[in-house]
């Protein structure tokens, strides 16, 4: 066997499994930090866990459907001023008055 070919994938099997590790250890916390914040709020309010997704879901929705309007307009010749930086901020203000108007 070629000593360096078996060097140099043992070397990347080791980054990899490595690599798999962490993102596992990274989405455990998360997934316990999640449980952690919806329990307490569940215990201190007495709001469910139902009712907080389905406000996340509201808020997702209206993010998507802005981005939906904002790309279909965008595209459109004189229908909007050119300047994509102008554009941006139209539409990331009526997405905060959107989201502002669900609270």
């Amino acid at each position: 066997m070629n000593l360096p070919l078996v060097i140099g994938a043992l070397v990347v099997s080791l980054l990899l499994l490595w690599w798999l590790l962490s993102v596992i250890k990274a989405s455990f916390k998360t997934a316990f930090l999640v449980v952690a914040v919806i329990f307490s709020i569940q215990v201190l309010t007495g709001i469910g866990p139902q009712q907080i997704f389905a406000q996340v879901g509201q808020w997702f929705s209206g993010f998507f459907g802005g981005l939906g309007n904002w790309l279909q307009n965008w595209g459109g010749k004189g229908k909007v001023d050119a300047d994509p930086k102008k554009q941006s901020a139209i539409w990331l203000f009526q997405l905060a008055v959107e989201m502002l108007s669900n609270i």
